[in-house]
């Protein structure tokens, strides 16, 4: 994949953060008692607040009753913080709300001319619809996996450590179309083979790579290294395997206990060259590439799927994809269609996205805002997110998107934005599904490893956020932080809340846990103290 922006660390909250805490009473409280709670919870985060490495450092936090919208506590609720991930709620409740949860991305393939003894006598063409799965991650029941730290998301291999390879064959959804093409009666295509992928522009303008319409295993070549014997080669298992690329396999095996280092490049179009040395003994290592031309790697994928279902293609297997060759936008026939792939839900890949934190379909998701808007421009989102938000009551100036993602630092958000997007878009027809989405503290996702031992653990579904830089001279620093969602609290109280921290001078990147610890002790406080 290529490489993360100069100066950029990508932290995994990797180490488990366990707190105590008393049981749920299930008891109302009088207002008096309830006012106590609450100075007991300001003084409680003021006490993590002034710890010395919090010095130089921004704190800005809103707790808000869910029901009420009464604000229960509250700092520096309308300054502007970078809070990473988190803003990735406001591309996913935008597409929410634009496309609503039920929404399937329907990917049709449609022929260009006239069927005889099986031949068709003209091209194929393949339409992209934005789906970012393809039928890679689809369930039987209809649900998209995704993964829980410790394990990592593919699209982190070459950050984190413990990144895995989504189940499933990247390629089904392109077999399933190509098993479709040869049940219509095709077996032969005397033309070529075309992805249409004109649904919205390629863009290359946001931090987290190339956003286009048409998605093979997310776009990225999967690059699963296995030591050999010491002093030997390593073996590496790619996928999907399609002629687009070869693998040039240049990584020695070390002795047990020897640093794993690996690194990936393209030296020349179509060799992906993987470089370094692998401990023996240690388990396989993922790493990925990302595809430079997502619209020529699918057509060759699709080219080679409709190979294996028995259908014949004249066409160079590899090379461009002929996009002049393209009928007027829209114009196909219904009478044309010989395949279709059905998506899972919108819900589905909301919840894939935020329990993930998953940057290109969070990424996704702006340019799908962008199309609503009737616009092919990705960075058009960013007009549809504001106006998604401002319509819940955020005021304009309290959300400034540079992408979906929440990778760009110049984004901005404000904890009473936030907290007002949370608790209206709770209210509206894909409220369930926004909710649903977001990871379960202690329990799965991003914070699958978080307070998992606390009374809190199950209470709260939130989205978490973080972006750390460094620079040449070995500084590193947490520009932003944040912890955005609801938290059911122990007396039965349902708020909505962001916490952030900015500009947290750090001497390790694991010493990044300790701004997580923090900020999980404020979380486990409003759970036991409202």
């Amino acid at each position: 994949m290529r490489p993360t922006r100069p100066g950029c660390v990508v932290v995994a909250v990797a180490a488990a953060v366990a707190f105590g805490g008393a049981a749920a009473t299930g008891q109302a409280a009088s207002p008096g008692a309830r006012a106590a709670a609450t100075a007991k919870l300001v003084k409680t985060i003021h006490r993590i607040e002034s710890k010395p490495r919090y010095h130089q450092s921004d704190w800005g936090y809103q707790v808000v009753d869910q029901r009420t919208g009464k604000v229960l506590a509250g700092q520096r609720t309308h300054k502007m913080f970078d809070p990473g991930s988190t803003m990735k709620l406001y591309s996913v409740s935008a597409a929410l709300a634009m496309y609503g949860p039920s929404y399937r991305f329907r990917t049709p393939v449609y022929r260009q001319g006239p069927v005889a003894g099986g031949t068709l006598s003209g091209n194929l063409v393949l339409v992209a619809s934005g789906d970012p799965s393809l039928g890679l991650r689809e369930q039987p029941n209809g649900t998209l996996d995704y993964e829980s730290l410790p394990a990592a998301n593919q699209s982190y291999a070459d950050q984190l450590p413990g990144a895995v390879e989504p189940p499933g064959n990247p390629l089904a959804g392109l077999d399933q179309l190509a098993q479709s093409v040869r049940a219509s009666g095709v077996t032969q295509i005397n033309g070529d083979v075309i992805v249409d992928d004109r649904l919205f522009k390629v863009y290359d303008g946001f931090p987290d790579g190339l956003m286009s319409a048409i998605w093979v295993n997310e776009n990225l070549v999967d690059l699963l290294v296995t030591p050999g014997t010491v002093g030997g080669p390593a073996s590496i298992a790619p996928r999907p395997i399609t002629g687009t690329y070869v693998v040039d396999n240049k990584v020695t095996t070390v002795a047990k206990g020897r640093p794993t280092n690996l690194t990936v490049s393209e030296p020349t179009k179509g060799t992906i060259e993987v470089r370094g040395t692998i401990a023996a003994g240690s388990p396989p290592t993922l790493r990925v590439w990302e595809i430079a031309d997502p619209a020529a790697f699918a057509r060759t994928a699709f080219i080679e799927a409709l190979q294996r279902a028995g259908v014949t293609v004249s066409a160079a297997t590899t090379g461009p994809n002929p996009a002049t060759l393209l009928p007027a936008k829209d114009s196909y026939s219904a009478s044309d269609l010989v395949g279709e792939h059905v998506s899972a839900t919108l819900s589905q890949f909301a919840k894939l996205i935020l329990k993930v934190s998953w940057n290109r379909g969070a990424d996704v998701m702006a340019c799908l805002v962008a199309v609503r808007l009737g616009s092919t421009d990705c960075a058009d989102g960013m007009r549809g997110e504001v106006r998604h938000a401002v319509g819940l009551g955020v005021p304009r100036n309290g959300v400034v998107p540079q992408d979906g993602a929440g990778s760009d630092d110049q984004g901005r958000t404000t904890p009473a934005a936030m907290v007002t997007l949370l608790r209206r878009a709770a209210k509206t027809p894909y409220g369930n599904a926004l909710v649903d989405a977001l990871p379960i503290l202690g329990r799965d996702g991003t914070l699958a490893n978080v307070l998992s031992r606390s009374p809190a653990a199950g209470h709260a579904q939130i989205k978490t956020g973080n972006r750390v830089v460094s620079n040449s001279a070995g500084q590193i620093i947490v520009l932003g932080n944040s912890l955005a969602g609801y938290v059911q609290t122990r007396s039965g109280r349902h708020v909505v809340v962001m916490i952030a921290v900015g500009n947290v001078p750090i001497r390790t990147s694991l010493a990044f846990l300790n701004v997580v610890t923090d900020q999980a002790r404020m979380l486990e406080a409003i759970y036991r103290d409202l």
